[in-house]
């Protein structure tokens, strides 16, 4: 009776041991898995930031342009030259 009891209570013993290993296995893979995935999406973020400084750069250039041409179309009078004003000047050998 003594031995039986002392068979179970070793079988116990090892089946939560290897149940608790198993579980530490797992969630060490869990771990490294997620880390992996951070590590993209930090890497993602900072790509996507770098992206929208450069649009927000565009942006502001284009902003200056518009603002540009509203302050010269309206504030100073300025045109655009009809066909007739245009004169073209090519780059030649023969002055």
């Amino acid at each position: 009776m003594k031995s039986i009891r002392n068979h179970l209570t070793l079988a116990l013993l090892f089946a939560i041991s290897f149940t608790s290993s198993l579980a530490l296995v797992l969630q060490t893979y869990e771990y490294r898995n997620s880390f992996s995935v951070l590590d993209k999406l930090k890497m993602e973020k900072e790509e996507l930031y770098f992206k929208s400084s450069i649009l927000i750069e565009e942006v502001e250039y284009y902003k200056n342009h518009i603002s540009l041409r509203e302050a010269a179309l309206n504030s100073l009078g300025m045109r655009l030259p009809v066909d007739k004003e245009r004169v073209v000047l090519t780059k030649g050998g023969n002055s």
